[in-house]
């Protein structure tokens, strides 16, 4: 039996991954899979450039399509639906943007944040990872929201359910998300029902 599969796009700290494990639990006790799309960055040396068009300054892209190995990431999603898992979640930024990649999904999800909200976010985990807080906004102001509205925001139009992804809106996500749940549940149970009739 194929896993369901569900993809999960959004923009930078909108808080896709705690939406993946947000679905994970609500589908316990089914066997999921996550798969972090931040797992198929390319090497350093093999990032595409960006040119920053206001400061002149150049960054390495990690918000290029080009920034990741998509061969490989589809080549595993295809695997993980095969093997044994009843779900496979897979997130991150680009999710959506690969045609075939988004053939592979039974159901695709944007999370949607205020752009104020998703750089508060960023900057505290950057901040806990280690990073300058001149070079995390200098990042963003050159680099991340350009690349945003450029790749990332285009793809909630390839979205089946854009699930809210702000602080204050925790309600109506708990909702969407139970609801997926249910659609998961559903889906799976008439495919095991197909199955045992085609075994008769």
């Amino acid at each position: 039996m194929f896993a369901f599969v569900i993809g999960i796009g959004g923009g930078s700290a909108a808080g896709k991954t705690a939406v993946a494990e947000q679905l994970r639990g609500l589908l316990e006790p089914l066997p999921v899979d996550v798969i972090n799309q931040d797992r198929y960055f390319r090497k350093s040396d093999e990032l595409p450039r960006y040119e920053a068009p206001a400061s002149g300054r150049s960054w390495p892209d990690h918000n290029h399509p080009d920034s990741f190995d998509f061969s490989r990431l589809k080549q595993d999603v295809a695997a993980a639906r095969n093997g044994g898992q009843a779900v496979i979640i897979v997130e991150g930024i680009l999710v959506l943007h690969d045609p075939e990649l988004r053939e592979l999904m039974d159901l695709k999800l944007f999370v949607d944040a205020a752009s104020d909200e998703r750089i508060v976010r960023r900057i505290r985990r950057n901040l806990a990872w280690g990073y300058d807080l001149d070079e995390i906004c200098d990042f963003y102001l050159d680099s991340v929201r350009y690349r945003h509205e450029e790749f990332c925001e285009p793809t909630r139009s390839e979205a089946d359910i854009v699930i809210p992804g702000g602080h204050d809106e925790r309600p109506k996500r708990d909702e969407l998300l139970a609801q997926v749940a249910q659609r998961v549940q559903s889906a799976l149970g008439a495919t095991r029902m197909s199955e045992r009739a085609g075994l008769k």
